[in-house]
């Protein structure tokens, strides 16, 4: 795709570096909330490390791209912004892959995924570091940041630079709304009923912030007794399998990004990688492979184990599926002891 950066007829000239430098800013915007609810877990995993990255590097990119657009004369600051956008984009574009691969490896090697470990934490920022590293290197080689000119009216000029569309963050969004999307049209009758009681029991959770385990799962026997008539569940084969309580718990939290995502896809909004790449798909995808790492501990660990996402709950969702919460926790305590 191409970046406009100039268009001038015999009236006047228009000039764009000012708007990518206000898209910028409003990435580094977005970017500062997510992290505003990510901040406790972030530094836990390799998606998180790589979040922060790419946090730096949208700061950087502001500062060099304010800098020509300050400093330089015409031809020269679109000269700079030309090979920013262009390197910008194809390092961006070329991060979404091999991050996942890294993270998912990351989860299978060290089941104890979501611990404080500073060794983890500086292993986790070497990858990430050669990351970038590998993604610089291919852009120097690859990437053409030649300033073009187009004349595609009578009388108008347009100066324009190459940059890349992220087709992983694309790709990744698209098959994750499809995937969840036909997961849950199957259980569509249930879905309200599932959630309303999912809504409670996180109400009777985080309305005590100092329940213990134990008390929570005594308070949610009395939920499911009949002390909450709207969202009794009868018995155990009205209630969900945990796989379908944890998408369901993703789909709650990620559906709009996912919708979004598809919906700029469908309607022809290709949005470059500098853009595309944000704190938004990390946590993303980040809460994609913890729901993952839940659902295969969660037969040991039960809602107990601790995992590195701030946005999804999972643990409640646990409690969504199970019989008998009081069990598994009463369980899961007389295992520490041993």
């Amino acid at each position: 795709m191409m970046a406009v950066l100039q268009e001038e007829n015999e009236y006047c000239t228009h000039d764009t570096t000012l708007q990518y430098l206000l898209l910028l800013l409003s990435k580094v915007a977005l970017n500062t909330l997510v992290l505003s609810f990510w901040l406790r877990s972030i530094p836990k995993t390799l998606l998180g490390v790589c979040g922060i990255s790419i946090y730096l590097a949208d700061l950087l990119l502001i500062c060099f791209i304010s800098w020509a657009w300050l400093f330089q004369q015409n031809r020269g600051t679109h000269e700079v912004v030309c090979f920013s956008l262009s390197h910008s984009s194809t390092v961006y574009s070329l991060l979404p892959l091999p991050v996942l691969l890294a993270g998912a490896l990351d989860c299978v090697i060290h089941q104890d995924v979501g611990q404080k470990s500073l060794g983890r934490t500086a292993v986790h920022c070497v990858v990430v570091l050669l990351i970038w590293t590998l993604a610089c290197f291919y852009s120097s080689c690859y990437t053409n940041t030649e300033l073009l000119t187009i004349h595609y009216k009578e009388g108008v000029e347009t100066l324009v630079c190459s940059v890349q569309g992220s087709v992983a963050v694309s790709r990744f969004s698209l098959n994750l709304f499809i995937i969840v999307g036909f997961v849950l049209l199957f259980h569509c009758r249930k879905l309200p009923r599932w959630v309303r009681l999912a809504n409670k029991l996180t109400k009777q959770r985080t309305g005590s912030p100092s329940m213990s385990d134990l008390a929570f799962s005594r308070n949610l026997e009395k939920l499911e007794s009949g002390a909450i008539e709207e969202t009794h569940i009868d018995n155990q084969q009205d209630r969900p399998p945990l796989i379908i309580s944890l998408v369901l718990c993703f789909a709650l939290n990620w559906t709009p990004y996912l919708l979004m995502c598809v919906a700029c896809d469908l309607l022809g909004f290709v949005v470059p990688a500098y853009a595309s790449v944000n704190l938004l798909w990390t946590a993303c995808a980040n809460s994609l492979l913890v729901g993952v790492a839940f659902f295969y501990r969660s037969n040991k660990h039960g809602p107990l184990c601790t995992l590195p996402d701030d946005i999804c709950p999972w643990s409640f969702y646990w409690y969504l599926s199970m019989e008998n919460g009081q069990f598994t926790a009463s369980t899961k305590l007389h295992d520490g002891q041993d």
